[in-house]
Parts: structure tokens; sequence; C-alpha cells
């Protein structure tokens, strides 16, 4: 069986951002069970000169949603990088997923043929499949990746399963 780019999609970036919505409720509800602000977790970084917590989010539904936007040629939706709590994360996480979801498979017809250009490398391009392989899902995983790690370090109860989200799991 082959399976379509529509469905990769669907079972890596949506999966994971939807995971990412319940681990930020999960580090939620650990702050307010210890009696403090949950919104203290935004500044978390592992070292001085790394991206804060919020950003780390923040590139994690851009890289989402530019790579469905280079591979499919739709506009995607523009976020002012603004956040300053979890439910604005949680919002953008959701907007993220519906702009996602909105996509059909015969979007990506001729995906391979694109090439994906970055204002940082100039004179160089990605073609469509190396740039989704080798570019955008390890970036992605990347930047949700550490999300779930500054959590977990800080003391949220979280574990695999809470970063690898809904399963589809079969009876055999």
């Amino acid at each position: 069986m082959e399976i379509s780019l529509n469905k990769v999609i669907d079972e890596q970036f949506i999966r994971t951002l939807e995971a990412m919505n319940t681990i930020l409720a999960k580090a939620e509800t650990h702050a307010k069970d210890r009696g403090f602000n949950p919104d203290s977790y935004l500044a978390l970084r592992f070292a001085p000169d790394m991206l804060p917590f919020t950003k780390q989010v923040q590139i994690a539904t851009d890289i989402a949603k530019g790579t469905v936007a280079r591979l499919t040629n739709k506009k995607a939706p523009v976020f002012e990088d603004n956040e300053t709590t979890f439910a604005e994360l949680k919002t953008r996480i959701g907007k993220t997923i519906e702009f996602l979801a909105s996509t059909k498979p015969e979007e990506y017809k001729g995906y391979e043929s694109i090439v994906a250009t970055f204002p940082w490398f100039p004179g160089k391009g990605l073609e469509g499949q190396d740039f989704l392989v080798s570019h955008a899902l390890p970036n992605f995983y990347f930047h949700a990746t550490t999300t779930y790690a500054l959590l977990r370090m800080s003391g949220v109860k979280l574990g695999k399963a809470d970063f690898l989200g809904k399963q589809n799991w079969k009876n055999v």
C-alpha cells in the first residue's frame, strides 16, 4: 500500500501538534497543583544562548504550516509571534492544525519538483522530497522534542506516550 503525502502530514505534524497541546495541558495542571502560574514555563531554556520555550512552540508551528504551504503552493496563516500565555500557545497550535487539516491529497501533486529556498542560504534550495525528509521533519521534531524536554526537566510528569500522541493501534 502506498502512503500519500497528505497522510504523512496528518500523521506526523497534526498528531504531534495535538500531543503538544496535551503536554501543555499537563504542564498547566502540574503548575496549578503546585501553586504557581504555568506561564512561568514560557521562559524556560536549557542554556543561556538557546531560544526559550515559547519560541520552541512558535517554530514548531511555523515549520508545520510553512512546509504544507510550500508543498501545496498555499498561503500559510501568519502569526505575530507575540504569545505570552499557555492559552495563546494552544490557540496557535489549534490554528496550525486547522490549516494543515484543510489540505487535500491532490494539493500535493508535483511537490517533488518544487524547490524550497531560504533567505538565510541565498542561492541554494532543496527539492520537495529532500526539503520534507531532510529539513522540515527533523527541524519540526527538534523543536517539538525541545518543548517536551523543557517541561519534563521542570518536573512535569510526562512520558514517551505523551510525546507520541494518539496511536492507531489495531487488535491483532
